[in-house]
């Protein structure tokens, strides 16, 4: 691969996209390669290489797991030692790792397409299922269980688990037992503490931007970004789809900025990019939703700062009940419970397999540590694999950090009672603010007022002609 890092680690070598970090760290018989970046929130002085530092001790010491939990970022870690490799993700999957053995070979991209430069891939028929499925056709953020793909022989690493490639398995490495119980304000000054520390150690490696929209998630990162960071925050908001800037998700984060003092920046995401794009855009992924996240990542390509890391909002809904409806916990005593999570998945045979041994695995550890499954499927199948594979397909145009993605933030929220985290979780998320910065809850969330409803209404059904046009030209 021209031009791409080279190094090897023992009998491997490791390739990387340039603009890939890469970070190296031998320590006794044992070497670990960083892809991407790692924090470390209790020592948010400390660089790729002071985090690996550490982690190389921990591993000696076999504490390596509860240091995991700690770290924050985006990344891929690999651990030779000897002939045993083990690969780890950041908490969340959001640096995605799919894999596969070519004979006694083992390989590892972020995607399979990479994976298809090297060995012959064959899909067994799962691409037509796919793409013919209803579910396909009807979602155009459609997405796949988190540790399957289109290709037969290629799995993805879930979040909270480990790859033993002596074995060939996957190993659950989280929750390793019941969660401790908090109060939601012991738990909001926690996840506070945590978020602000985190990002201020990022905000020591790289500028930032924070994508700011009427909701709770992306205010949460702003009050818990240090003020001392914040006047060189780029704070910015996506018009795409159906939105203005005259949307509740354009205005209210302007008037957020305001109060802040900051600026505020539109980026337009509704242009039609050219041929060339979508050739560019779709080469980077088998799953690539070009036709609507492709055109997005189109205009953050032309309006983000180059140099700046996004800080995203996402992985918060794990712990805000996400599938919850009128305050019940949904049912999930069987696969069949957790395929209605995701309706239209059961209609496709390898996906519906996918979820089936997910459940007959996870179910006995909900069991035992108290973790909710439709907690467990939220974290590892829509963070692991929908959030991660937007993520994936965004590379082409940025670099993104997601602060609530650690488990030790995460595992606090989640020991929090139902009833004290508020429909959606919004209470749990107004706790962290009134904590972090009070004044940024005085500000409407997700205002629905007639004004924006018929606004909305009209640029929905403006894109949809729009739509419907593009389609009749190709």
């Amino acid at each position: 691969m021209p031009g791409w890092t080279h190094r090897t680690a023992g009998s491997y070598n490791v390739y990387a996209h340039p603009d890939l970090p890469v970070t190296v760290a031998d320590h006794a018989g044992l070497t670990l390669v960083l892809l991407g970046f790692a924090i470390d929130p209790d020592r948010p002085e400390r660089g790729d290489a002071g985090v690996l530092a550490g982690l190389a001790e921990d591993w000696r010491r076999r504490t390596e797991l509860e240091s995991l939990d700690r770290l924050s970022g985006r990344f891929v870690l690999f651990a030779f030692s000897g002939t045993d490799i083990a690969v780890h993700t950041d908490a969340t999957g959001t640096r995605t790792v799919e894999y596969m053995w070519a004979g006694d070979e083992f390989h590892a991209a972020s995607q399979a397409l990479l994976l298809a430069g090297i060995v012959p891939l064959d899909d067994g028929g799962r691409g037509d299922q796919f793409w013919s499925s209803p579910y396909a056709r009807s979602d155009r953020e459609a997405f796949l269980p988190g540790d399957t793909t289109l290709f037969v022989g290629v799995d993805r690493l879930l979040p909270n688990h480990r790859l033993d490639v002596r074995t060939r398995r996957q190993e659950r490495i989280w929750p390793r037992g019941p969660l401790a119980a908090h109060t939601r304000k012991e738990a909001g000054a926690t996840a506070a503490a945590q978020l602000s520390a985190s990002i201020a150690a990022a905000g020591r490696r790289f500028p930032l931007s924070l994508p700011l929209t009427a909701g709770y998630d992306s205010r949460t990162v702003l009050a818990a970004t240090p003020r001392q960071l914040r006047n060189d925050l780029h704070v910015y908001t996506l018009l795409y789809r159906h939105l203005t800037g005259r949307s509740a998700d354009a205005s209210i984060p302007a008037r957020l900025a305001r109060r802040l003092g900051l600026a505020h920046h539109l980026i337009d995401c509704r242009g039609i990019p050219d041929d060339g794009w979508r050739s560019a855009y779709t080469a980077n992924s088998p799953l690539a939703h070009y036709d609507d996240w492709g055109i997005i990542a189109k205009g953050i390509l032309d309006g983000h700062p180059t140099d700046a890391v996004a800080l995203k909002g996402n992985a918060s809904e794990i712990a805000r009940n996400y599938y919850w409806t009128d305050g019940k916990r949904p049912r999930t005593a069987t696969a069949a419970d957790i395929l209605a999570l995701q309706p239209g998945w059961s209609d496709i045979p390898f996906v519906a397999e996918a979820v089936e041994r997910w459940f007959d695995a996870a179910a006995p550890v909900a069991e035992r540590t108290g973790v909710g499954l439709d907690v467990l499927f939220y974290w590892e199948h829509r963070c692991g694999s929908w959030q991660a594979q937007s993520q994936l397909e965004w590379d082409i145009a940025q670099e993104v950090f997601t602060p609530f993605g650690n488990r030790r933030v995460l595992a606090a929220l989640l020991g929090v009672p139902a009833e004290e985290i508020g429909a959606e979780g919004t209470e749990l998320l107004r706790e962290i603010m009134a904590i972090a910065e009070p004044g940024l809850l005085e500000v409407p969330f997700n205002p629905r007022t007639l004004h924006y409803r018929a606004l909305d209404t009209f640029q929905r059904g403006r894109n949809r002609l729009k739509r419907e046009a593009r389609r009749l030209l190709r």
